[in-house]
């Protein structure tokens, strides 16, 4: 299957009165995740499902992607994608899409990181994936075991121009 994991955009600073889970997209953020769509929308895979974290910035990023690749179907909050879960218990999620499925995630650093680092079937190779915000990777893995996926791609919106 291909696992394509988003890190959210860009977003504002918590204040004492917006709480973490609240921030919104920065202007930057939005611009970001609309490049990164268009992107994803210009690539050979089809999304078939969007999870992302429950959070406002996750949301918020997943329905500018949903936007850019056209994307009809609902998208799931998943409480797996949350800040500091880590994103493997999304796993059992995901075993009931097959091999040519293509599922879109929407998370946070560095758990996004260490998850694609697992999907790779290399926890050290964290330390050289950089996942600035809305930043992406897709990863090619088999469902049977999620382990020594293959990278179909990894971009920041940066590299994107305008």
């Amino acid at each position: 299957m291909k696992i394509i994991l988003v890190r959210h955009g860009e977003a504002e600073n918590s204040t004492p009165t917006i709480s973490d889970s609240q921030r919104e997209l920065t202007d930057k953020g939005k611009s970001d995740i609309h490049k990164i769509g268009k992107f994803i929308k210009n690539s050979s895979l089809a999304v078939k499902q969007v999870y992302y974290s429950p959070y406002t910035r996750t949301k918020h990023t997943a329905e500018i992607l949903s936007e850019e690749l056209k994307y009809s179907g609902e998208m799931v909050a998943s409480d797996d994608l949350a800040a500091g879960r880590g994103c493997t218990d999304i796993i059992s999620c995901l075993v009931n899409f097959s091999n040519s499925d293509t599922v879109l995630l929407v998370g946070h650093n560095p758990d996004i990181t260490y998850f694609a680092a697992k999907l790779l079937g290399n926890s050290n190779v964290a330390e050289n994936l950089v996942f600035q915000p809305g930043s992406t990777i897709a990863i090619n893995v088999a469902r049977e075991k999620f382990d020594h996926g293959q990278i179909i791609w990894a971009i920041s919106p940066d590299n994107l121009g305008v």
